[in-house]
Protein backbone atom coordinates (compact mmCIF):
# COMPACT_ATOMS: atom_id res chain seq x y z
CA UNK A 1 0.00 0.00 0.00
CA UNK A 2 1.39 3.42 -0.96
CA UNK A 3 1.86 6.27 1.48
CA UNK A 4 -0.87 8.30 -0.25
CA UNK A 5 -3.34 5.47 0.14
CA UNK A 6 -2.46 4.90 3.79
CA UNK A 7 -3.00 8.59 4.58
CA UNK A 8 -6.34 8.91 2.79
CA UNK A 9 -8.60 7.56 5.58
CA UNK A 10 -7.06 9.97 8.09
CA UNK A 11 -7.64 12.92 5.77
CA UNK A 12 -11.26 11.97 5.12
CA UNK A 13 -11.85 11.38 8.82
CA UNK A 14 -10.39 14.79 9.66
CA UNK A 15 -12.73 16.49 7.20
CA UNK A 16 -15.69 14.55 8.57
CA UNK A 17 -14.83 15.67 12.10
CA UNK A 18 -14.81 19.32 11.01
CA UNK A 19 -18.23 18.94 9.43
CA UNK A 20 -19.67 17.00 12.38
CA UNK A 21 -18.47 19.62 14.87
CA UNK A 22 -19.91 22.36 12.67
CA UNK A 23 -23.26 20.58 12.42
CA UNK A 24 -23.47 20.57 16.21
CA UNK A 25 -22.80 24.31 16.41
CA UNK A 26 -25.39 25.06 13.72
CA UNK A 27 -27.95 22.92 15.55
CA UNK A 28 -27.35 24.69 18.87
CA UNK A 29 -27.49 28.17 17.32
CA UNK A 30 -30.72 27.47 15.47
CA UNK A 31 -32.28 26.02 18.62
CA UNK A 32 -31.35 29.07 20.69
CA UNK A 33 -33.47 31.22 18.38
CA UNK A 34 -36.76 29.79 19.66
CA UNK A 35 -35.63 30.10 23.29
CA UNK A 36 -35.76 33.90 22.88
CA UNK A 37 -39.53 33.74 22.34
CA UNK A 38 -41.20 33.63 25.74
CA UNK A 39 -44.75 32.56 26.53
CA UNK A 40 -46.67 35.79 27.29
CA UNK A 41 -48.38 36.28 30.64
CA UNK A 42 -52.04 36.76 29.65
CA UNK A 43 -52.77 38.82 32.77
CA UNK A 44 -50.91 41.76 31.23
CA UNK A 45 -53.02 41.78 28.07
CA UNK A 46 -56.60 41.54 26.91
CA UNK A 47 -56.20 37.81 26.27
CA UNK A 48 -53.90 35.20 24.87
CA UNK A 49 -54.82 36.04 21.27
CA UNK A 50 -53.81 39.66 21.72
CA UNK A 51 -50.67 38.65 23.56
CA UNK A 52 -49.61 36.38 20.72
CA UNK A 53 -50.26 39.14 18.17
CA UNK A 54 -47.98 41.43 20.15
CA UNK A 55 -45.21 38.87 19.72
CA UNK A 56 -45.12 39.28 15.92
CA UNK A 57 -41.67 40.97 15.97
CA UNK A 58 -40.21 37.92 17.71
CA UNK A 59 -41.92 35.55 15.27
CA UNK A 60 -40.67 37.53 12.25
CA UNK A 61 -37.12 37.74 13.58
CA UNK A 62 -37.15 34.02 14.43
CA UNK A 63 -38.35 33.08 10.95
CA UNK A 64 -35.79 35.27 9.16
CA UNK A 65 -32.88 34.02 11.26
CA UNK A 66 -34.03 30.40 11.14
CA UNK A 67 -34.14 30.56 7.34
CA UNK A 68 -30.74 32.24 7.16
CA UNK A 69 -28.95 29.90 9.55
CA UNK A 70 -30.65 26.92 7.92
CA UNK A 71 -29.45 27.97 4.47
CA UNK A 72 -25.98 28.64 5.86
CA UNK A 73 -25.95 25.07 7.14
CA UNK A 74 -27.11 23.89 3.71
CA UNK A 75 -24.30 25.76 2.00
CA UNK A 76 -21.77 24.58 4.57
CA UNK A 77 -22.82 21.02 3.70
CA UNK A 78 -22.47 21.80 0.00
CA UNK A 79 -18.95 23.08 0.52
CA UNK A 80 -17.83 20.02 2.42
CA UNK A 81 -19.13 17.67 -0.25
CA UNK A 82 -16.46 19.29 -2.44
CA UNK A 83 -13.79 19.86 0.21
CA UNK A 84 -12.01 16.54 0.65
CA UNK A 85 -8.89 17.70 2.52
CA UNK A 86 -8.37 19.87 5.57
CA UNK A 87 -5.54 21.95 6.98
CA UNK A 88 -5.01 24.49 9.75
CA UNK A 89 -6.09 27.40 7.57
CA UNK A 90 -9.41 25.82 6.68
CA UNK A 91 -10.08 24.91 10.32
CA UNK A 92 -9.31 28.51 11.38
CA UNK A 93 -11.72 29.95 8.81
CA UNK A 94 -14.36 27.41 9.80
CA UNK A 95 -14.02 28.41 13.47
CA UNK A 96 -14.44 32.07 12.51
CA UNK A 97 -17.58 31.11 10.63
CA UNK A 98 -18.95 29.21 13.63
CA UNK A 99 -18.14 32.19 15.85
CA UNK A 100 -20.47 34.25 13.68
CA UNK A 101 -23.16 31.58 13.71
CA UNK A 102 -23.20 31.36 17.51
CA UNK A 103 -23.52 35.17 17.67
CA UNK A 104 -26.71 35.33 15.56
CA UNK A 105 -29.25 34.56 18.35
CA UNK A 106 -28.20 37.79 20.11
CA UNK A 107 -28.84 40.28 17.27
CA UNK A 108 -32.02 38.35 16.46
CA UNK A 109 -33.35 38.87 20.00
CA UNK A 110 -32.05 42.46 19.97
CA UNK A 111 -33.95 43.36 16.80
CA UNK A 112 -37.10 41.56 17.92
CA UNK A 113 -37.07 43.50 21.19
CA UNK A 114 -36.55 46.92 19.58
CA UNK A 115 -38.39 46.41 16.28
CA UNK A 116 -41.27 48.69 17.31
CA UNK A 117 -39.18 51.18 19.27
CA UNK A 118 -36.95 54.18 18.52
CA UNK A 119 -33.82 51.99 18.43
CA UNK A 120 -35.10 49.72 15.66
CA UNK A 121 -32.60 51.11 13.15
CA UNK A 122 -29.62 50.55 15.44
CA UNK A 123 -30.73 47.00 16.23
CA UNK A 124 -31.35 46.37 12.52
CA UNK A 125 -27.86 47.57 11.59
CA UNK A 126 -26.32 45.26 14.20
CA UNK A 127 -28.39 42.40 12.77
CA UNK A 128 -27.49 43.08 9.14
CA UNK A 129 -23.83 43.78 9.91
CA UNK A 130 -23.58 40.39 11.62
CA UNK A 131 -24.61 38.61 8.43
CA UNK A 132 -22.35 40.90 6.39
CA UNK A 133 -19.33 39.71 8.37
CA UNK A 134 -20.42 36.06 8.08
CA UNK A 135 -20.79 36.46 4.30
CA UNK A 136 -17.21 37.73 4.10
CA UNK A 137 -15.92 34.81 6.18
CA UNK A 138 -17.89 32.34 4.03
CA UNK A 139 -16.22 33.74 0.91
CA UNK A 140 -12.76 33.76 2.47
CA UNK A 141 -13.08 30.16 3.65
CA UNK A 142 -14.29 28.91 0.28
CA UNK A 143 -11.71 30.81 -1.74
CA UNK A 144 -8.97 29.58 0.58
CA UNK A 145 -10.13 25.99 0.10
CA UNK A 146 -10.08 26.41 -3.68
CA UNK A 147 -6.67 28.10 -3.81
CA UNK A 148 -5.15 25.58 -1.40
CA UNK A 149 -6.46 22.79 -3.64
CA UNK A 150 -8.52 21.26 -0.87
CA UNK A 151 -11.49 20.73 -3.17
CA UNK A 152 -12.18 18.10 -5.77
CA UNK A 153 -12.54 19.05 -9.44
CA UNK A 154 -16.23 19.69 -9.95
CA UNK A 155 -18.38 22.05 -12.01
CA UNK A 156 -20.08 23.38 -8.86
CA UNK A 157 -16.80 24.91 -7.69
CA UNK A 158 -17.19 27.71 -10.23
CA UNK A 159 -20.91 28.02 -9.54
CA UNK A 160 -20.43 28.37 -5.78
CA UNK A 161 -17.68 30.96 -6.23
CA UNK A 162 -19.90 33.09 -8.47
CA UNK A 163 -22.95 32.73 -6.22
CA UNK A 164 -21.02 33.58 -3.04
CA UNK A 165 -19.32 36.60 -4.58
CA UNK A 166 -22.59 38.53 -4.31
CA UNK A 167 -23.01 37.74 -0.62
CA UNK A 168 -21.02 40.64 0.88
CA UNK A 169 -22.61 43.04 -1.59
CA UNK A 170 -26.14 41.87 -0.78
CA UNK A 171 -25.63 42.04 2.97
CA UNK A 172 -23.92 45.41 2.59
CA UNK A 173 -27.15 46.59 0.96
CA UNK A 174 -29.05 44.98 3.85
CA UNK A 175 -27.23 47.29 6.27
CA UNK A 176 -28.59 50.23 4.29
CA UNK A 177 -32.09 48.71 4.37
CA UNK A 178 -31.79 48.22 8.13
CA UNK A 179 -30.94 51.91 8.55
CA UNK A 180 -34.27 52.64 6.88
CA UNK A 181 -36.49 49.93 8.42
CA UNK A 182 -35.92 47.03 10.80
CA UNK A 183 -38.96 45.19 9.46
CA UNK A 184 -37.76 45.35 5.87
CA UNK A 185 -34.35 44.24 7.06
CA UNK A 186 -35.91 40.99 8.29
CA UNK A 187 -37.99 40.58 5.13
CA UNK A 188 -35.00 40.99 2.84
CA UNK A 189 -32.91 38.73 5.06
CA UNK A 190 -35.45 35.95 4.51
CA UNK A 191 -35.45 36.63 0.76
CA UNK A 192 -31.66 36.48 0.69
CA UNK A 193 -31.87 33.05 2.29
CA UNK A 194 -33.98 31.87 -0.62
CA UNK A 195 -31.34 33.16 -3.03
CA UNK A 196 -28.53 31.25 -1.35
CA UNK A 197 -30.68 28.14 -1.19
CA UNK A 198 -30.65 27.95 -5.00
CA UNK A 199 -28.40 25.23 -6.42
CA UNK A 200 -24.96 26.51 -7.53
CA UNK A 201 -25.28 24.71 -10.85
CA UNK A 202 -27.47 27.62 -12.02
CA UNK A 203 -24.46 29.95 -11.90
CA UNK A 204 -22.31 27.33 -13.62
CA UNK A 205 -24.83 27.19 -16.47
CA UNK A 206 -24.79 30.97 -16.81
CA UNK A 207 -21.00 30.96 -16.87
CA UNK A 208 -20.95 28.19 -19.50
CA UNK A 209 -23.54 29.97 -21.62
CA UNK A 210 -21.58 33.23 -21.58
CA UNK A 211 -18.38 31.40 -22.40
CA UNK A 212 -20.13 29.73 -25.33
CA UNK A 213 -21.37 33.04 -26.68
CA UNK A 214 -18.00 34.69 -26.41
Amino acid sequence: MSDATSKRPAVENETARVEAFSDGVFAIAITLLILEIHVPPTAQHDGLRTALVHLWPSFLAFLASFMTIGVMWLNHHRLFTLIRKSDDGLIAFNLLLLLGITWIPFPTALLAEHLRGPDARVAGIVYAASFFVIAIVFNLMWRYAVRARLTIEHLNVVGITRQYSLGPVMYGVLIGIAAFSGVWCLVFSALYALYFALPPRLWQRKHAARAGVT
